[in-house]
């Protein structure tokens, strides 16, 4: 008789096994949308990381200052950037009325340009700016 009654306790009920699905199912309906979610700003977050890089490598190129300067447009990977340069005409004030210059100095000219660039991504139309000035100098 011992022998039967351990038989019929081995093991899950079907209802037991019915309400542990039931509670799986309620966890993964629960979490699910949020594993999405995560995933997604994974995404979006890496997006960022590599669209900085190259807007950081844009600003950072040198710029050709023999040849005309204008805007320039381009995709890479996926990612469109546009980069844009201009001079800054400033009013350069002289010393040389209260420095004397030394014979042989190198008497360089400078000029400052401004250089914005913007890298958009994604079919959200995300994208990061950013703007500099850059000193050259004139040839």
């Amino acid at each position: 008789m011992r022998r039967d009654r351990a038989r019929r306790r081995a093991g899950f009920t079907l209802i037991e096994a019915l309400v542990a699905l039931a509670l799986l199912t309620a966890f993964a309906a629960a979490l699910g949308p949020q594993l999405f979610h995560a995933r997604g700003a994974l995404a979006k977050g890496k997006g960022r990381v590599v669209a900085e890089q190259l807007l950081r490598s844009l600003i950072e190129a040198p710029l050709d200052r023999a040849g005309p300067l204008e805007t320039r447009e381009g995709e890479r990977g996926g990612f469109r950037w546009r980069i844009a340069v201009e001079p800054i005409f400033l009013e350069t004030p002289s010393f040389r009325e209260s420095t004397p210059i030394k014979e042989g100095a190198d008497e360089r000219k400078w000029s400052a340009y401004r250089v914005e660039a913007r890298v958009a991504w994604g079919s959200s139309g995300q994208s990061i700016a950013a703007e500099t000035i850059r000193l050259a100098l004139v040839p």
